[in-house]
């Protein structure tokens, strides 16, 4: 009954975040539809082998990202492919109208030229994760998470500034 009880307990929360798990993994495989689905699978079963250590300190949706992430870099290296992640319009492209793509093009042309472990920062900024969970998902201290997510968004803000203005074109 315990075992049942377990499954249950999981796929619910699978479920909840399926979402989630999905835009990291169509990061990581450039919005290859296929391959997300695959990595999809190897992210869902990882989450399962650590599932009995998760002890609830933090909110599910750190763990998720942070396991999912993990996963995805280890698949990587694995494979020996391009560690470089599709671009934030990529994933969300059904989402956005008209009139934001404009400003899209331009966040999604800085965030392309941002390294791997940026662009997760700032990802996850963006999701709603606090300075606190992303620390816990990097590996870092909330404090560090703060500065370079300030030094972030201003270099991206140059950055978009500078091809607004036609500095990049």
């Amino acid at each position: 009954m315990a075992d049942k009880d377990k499954e249950q307990r999981f796929v619910a929360l699978i479920k909840e975040h399926e979402r989630l798990i999905l835009k990291v993994c169509a990061m990581y495989s450039r919005c290859n539809w296929g391959e997300a689905q695959d990595l999809y699978q190897e992210a869902v079963c990882a989450l399962w082998r650590s599932f009995d250590s998760f002890r609830g300190e933090s909110k599910c949706s750190t763990w998720i990202y942070a396991v999912t992430r993990y996963t995805m870099i280890n698949l990587t290296r694995r494979h020996q492919t391009d560690i470089r992640t599709a671009s934030l319009e990529e994933v969300d492209a059904n989402t956005i109208s008209d009139a934001e793509d404009q400003m899209l093009d331009e966040l999604r042309e800085a965030l392309d030229q941002l390294e791997p472990e940026e662009r997760d920062m700032f990802v996850m900024w963006m999701e709603g994760f606090k300075n606190e969970e992303i620390a816990q998902v990097m590996g870092l201290k909330a404090g560090t998470v703060a500065v370079r997510l300030t030094r972030l968004k201003m270099r991206l803000r140059r950055m978009i500034n500078r091809e607004t203005k036609g500095g990049m074109r």
